[in-house]
């Protein structure tokens, strides 16, 4: 029992997604943090807003903005666009960018520019769909995404942006797609709303252990250089 939590505390490994995130982005009170994204409930930032300098996130959705500036004290809150809103170059240390690579006209563009704000050693956490075949019974993939990723694509994308990949494991399973069905159910079916995690318990286990195969790619990278 004490290897196995050795083990979680020296690696990014943990029981859950969220402090497997957590563990990757490893804040500190020094850091100026951007994440690209925001969920209704933001997790990530309410996890590191109060052991941060700065803690900053960016959307273009209104609505979400809103309700999940109920969760937030710190956290500085943007209505922009990436591909448009200018902000001084090399100003933060670390950006976090989950599920929204995928659904980008112009991935590498974003990548670029993530270089760009970053500082020269920065860290970049990416989250993006894996080529998985069970993606293919997925709707929200014909529906929003623009494409989805091999772990070789993305990681020549990212090499291309400036960075080395530090860390790459390949998580959750198929009870991600169940909990989105269930989801769709009850928004459309039944006009409620229910917790994104019906089935968590299974796919936490992915987050504790090194993948070969799941639905989704984790990468954390360094920039090394900066780009055109």
């Amino acid at each position: 029992m004490k290897n196995k939590k050795r083990k979680l505390e020296e690696e990014p490994f943990a029981n859950n997604r969220v402090n497997y995130l957590i563990n990757l982005i490893s804040p500190n009170k020094k850091d100026k943090i951007l994440n690209v994204g925001i969920s209704n409930i933001p997790e990530i930032e309410m996890a590191i807003e109060n052991k941060v300098k700065e803690c900053w996130t960016i959307d273009m959705d209104k609505d979400k903005l809103e309700k999940a500036s109920k969760y937030l004290k710190k956290t500085k809150l943007l209505r922009e666009d990436i591909t448009t809103w200018p902000l001084k170059k090399n100003y933060f240390d670390k950006v976090v960018i989950l599920e929204v690579l995928e659904h980008l006209d112009s991935d590498t563009d974003a990548l670029r520019w993530i270089n760009s704000i970053l500082k020269e050693k920065g860290t970049v956490i990416i989250g993006v769909p894996n080529k998985s075949l069970l993606h293919n019974i997925n709707p929200v993939k014909y529906a929003e995404h623009k494409r989805h990723y091999s772990n070789e694509e993305i990681i020549e994308k990212v090499k291309i942006a400036g960075f080395e990949v530090e860390h790459l494991n390949v998580v959750e399973n198929w009870s991600l797609l169940a909990n989105l069905y269930i989801h769709l159910f009850f928004k459309f079916i039944l006009h409620r709303t229910i917790p994104f995690n019906t089935f968590n318990k299974s796919a936490n286990k992915t987050y504790m252990r090194e993948n070969k195969s799941g639905l989704d790619i984790i990468i954390k990278a360094i920039k090394i250089k900066d780009v055109e």
